[in-house]
Order: C-alpha cells, then structure tokens, then sequence
C-alpha cells in the first residue's frame, strides 16, 4: 500500500496576496527561503516542509515543520505533516503517536482522521478501527475522494464488494485530479480485475505525474493481464 499522501501545499502567501510556487525544486526552495528570511510565518515553514517532502528530503522537511510547530505549537497541518513525515521516515511509533496527537488536539480535522485510518491500513491489522476513522473523515468532509477510495479499499478487503463500488463512485465524482487517488483506485480495479478501469485510471494519474516511477511500474504490471492491443498502443505511446 502507498505511503503518506502529501497534500499539494504549493500557495505561499506575501503580502495578503497568494502566489503560485511553480518551476524546479532549487528555486522553489530559494523563493520561500528568502519570504522566510523577510517574514518568517509559519504558513512559509509549511509550504517548505511540503516541497521538502515531495522531493523526499525528510529531515528538511521535519526542520521545516519543527520551526512552523515552534511559530504555531498547535497548527493542525504542521502536527499532520510531522506524523506523515516520521512514518515516510520509517519512525512508525512516534509517527503513529504524532498522528493521534492530532486527533486529540483537532477532533474536526477530517484529514487526520483520513491519514491515520491510511497509516493503520499500511502498517498494521486494526481494519475495523480504520474504517471507523474514515467514516468518521467523511462525516466531517463527505466529499473527500481519497477517504471514500480509502473505504472502498476496507470494504474490498472485507469482500463487500457493492459498498466498495459504491464509495468508488463516490470518489470519482469529488476527486480533484490527485495522482495518489488515480494510483489507489487503479489498485482496487486490478483486485477487482477490471484491468481497462485500471489502465484508464493510470492514464489519468500519469498525465499529471508522467515521471512517476511507481505509476510506469502499475501501467507495466496491468499490461501483463490484459493482451488488448488498444492498451499496447497507449503505452507505447507513453513510453512504458
């Protein structure tokens, strides 16, 4: 199962305006660095330690949330993110204590509640208790498409196949473009073994990640169980 899901965190803030951080790792870094240096906020920190995470550079990262957390001790992102990056750091029992730190300091913080049920799924056998944390996430936030995939997942798991359908749907009508939930779903449809669904939803998440390791090694592995020459053109095309 896939690790942490880092939220896109890409919006800094100068000046009351929002700006985009776009372009390549370095001068990412070098811009929120000098609004650091100019202002230091927590929301800079944050959008630091997320850049640092998606670029696998943990102890960037966690100095990052460290001096946000230092800024604002009980800021639900930060704590959220510390728990994310100590498990992608294989630290899993402080993670899985930071993650219900978070749920103790922030009982309506539907994405803690989301990622710990994840954290519980990866790394341990308490099925039931994820599933009461998802059902918990979508009472706070019901469109949420990754705890509804999430759910689905449990259901699968648990051979009830209608309910895992029906939260699929679910999520393919509120998702927002993630390549992770493209990634998840792509896995229940090649359990299911619906391989065309499964390939479409790479496609998908291989458009807005192309250089995505983990997606090419998925799209390779569905080629393996479908002989359809109308998927061998798509990766050739893709390069797979």
């Amino acid at each position: 199962m896939a690790g942490p899901m880092f939220e896109v965190y890409s919006i800094v803030y100068k000046q009351g305006k929002k700006q985009v951080v776009q372009g390549s790792y370095r001068r990412n870094r070098a811009r929120i660095e000098r609004l650091i240096k100019k202002d230091p906020q927590a929301d800079y920190y944050l959008a630091l330690a997320h850049l640092e995470a998606r670029n696998r550079q943990w102890d960037r990262a966690q100095a990052a949330i460290g001096s946000a957390l230092e800024l604002e001790p009980l800021c639900a992102e930060a704590q959220l993110l510390l728990a994310q990056v100590l498990e992608a750091k294989n630290e899993l029992q402080p993670s899985n204590d930071a993650y219900q730190s978070v749920l103790n300091c922030h009982p309506d913080f539907s994405r803690g509640y989301r990622e710990y049920a994840r954290y519980l799924m990866t790394h341990s056998d308490s099925l039931r208790l994820a599933q009461n944390l998802l059902l918990r996430s979508l009472e706070l936030d019901p469109k949420d498409a990754l705890a509804h995939t999430l759910l689905a997942e449990v259901y699968l798991l648990q051979s009830h196949t209608r309910q895992a359908l029906l939260h699929l749907e679910l999520a393919a009508h509120y998702h927002e473009g993630q390549p992770f939930y493209h990634q998840r779903t792509a896995n229940l449809f090649m359990k299911m073994e619906q391989y065309d669904e499964a390939a479409k939803q790479l496609k998908l998440a291989l458009r807005i990640d192309p250089k995505n390791k983990l997606i090419r090694s998925q799209f390779r592995q569905v080629l393996k169980e479908t002989n359809s020459p109308r998927f061998s053109s798509l990766w050739k095309r893709w390069g797979i």
